[in-house]
């Protein structure tokens, strides 16, 4: 019985981590998720912002311990916002961004202290797996706080507005209060600089490097230094609209940490085979 026991326990505890883990659908937002946007200057979809959930910015992306191929395929949604030459329009922009909370009270999750912020930045030359921007250096708790704040506000944005129950994915107005325009893209996010890339040389040949930013390293796993970004992987696009993430083979967290991230990414393919079969 004892043994029966400790497996049930068992059990439930992984269950639970890979719950916490699972990128989250559009219609129950869960807090922590990567949010990438999209954005177009001029011509079809120029007032259209699509949003696209990837999941836990920290046990998904932070915690990758080998390249993510297909983190999820957005090729219809594209082509539907922006037209079938979305891949070659150099007047389309994307980025990511995510935070667990803007509010400065609580303990760290999953090991990220209350205002950890995770942002992307475009890389100078394409080379996914490799750092080819540099870093965030956000040195002010109150420039840390304004970036938690406008990723909140996309946050509530992208929650409220969704295609439909248990998607991924949302197309909003860009004029919207609170849009990947206003809130984040159109100088109104405080890092200093672009957080996104263009299309200039075809989506193929655009990479985003992703920085986890610490407000603190009280509870942080693994550490850094406050305001510093530190380099965690590349996110890609190929011509088909198939999003990936690439990491450095140097970079090998610790075992529970990549034990997260391995569950987290079996449940984000488990809930979309789920949903196609729905």
């Amino acid at each position: 019985m004892q043994i029966k026991n400790k497996h049930i326990l068992t059990m439930l505890v992984v269950a639970g981590i890979s719950a916490a883990a699972l990128p989250a659908n559009a219609a129950t937002f869960v807090a922590g998720d990567l949010l990438l946007g999209f954005r177009a200057t001029g011509g079809l979809g120029s007032t259209s912002n699509l949003l696209v959930n990837l999941g836990q910015a920290d046990t998904v992306f932070r915690d990758a311990t080998s390249n993510l191929a297909s983190v999820t395929d957005i090729g219809a949604l594209l082509t539907s916002t922006y037209g079938a030459n979305w891949a070659s329009r150099d007047d389309l922009f994307w980025g990511a961004v995510g935070v667990r909370t803007n509010s400065g009270l609580g303990g760290a999750v999953d090991g990220d202290p209350v205002r950890t912020n995770y942002v992307t930045a475009a890389q100078t030359t394409y080379a996914p797996g490799t750092q080819q921007s540099s870093a965030w250096n956000i040195a002010g708790g109150t420039g840390r706080a304004d970036i938690a704040n406008a990723i909140a506000g996309l946050q509530t944005t992208f929650d409220n507005d969704t295609l439909s129950p248990g998607t991924t994915s949302t197309v909003i107005d860009s004029s919207t209060a609170n849009s990947w325009t206003l809130g984040i893209a159109d100088n109104n996010f405080k890092v200093g600089g672009a957080i996104e890339s263009s299309n200039v040389n075809g989506i193929d040949e655009t990479g985003l490097d992703l920085y986890r930013i610490l407000n603190t390293t009280t509870g942080a796993v693994p550490t850094g230094t406050v305001g510093l970004g530190s380099y965690e992987g590349t996110l890609k696009i190929s011509t088909a609209g198939v999003v990936g993430f690439d990491v450095s083979p140097a970079v090998v967290p610790e075992p529970s940490r990549a034990m997260l991230a391995a569950l987290g990414l079996g449940g984000l393919l488990l809930r979309r085979r789920r949903s196609a079969k729905a």
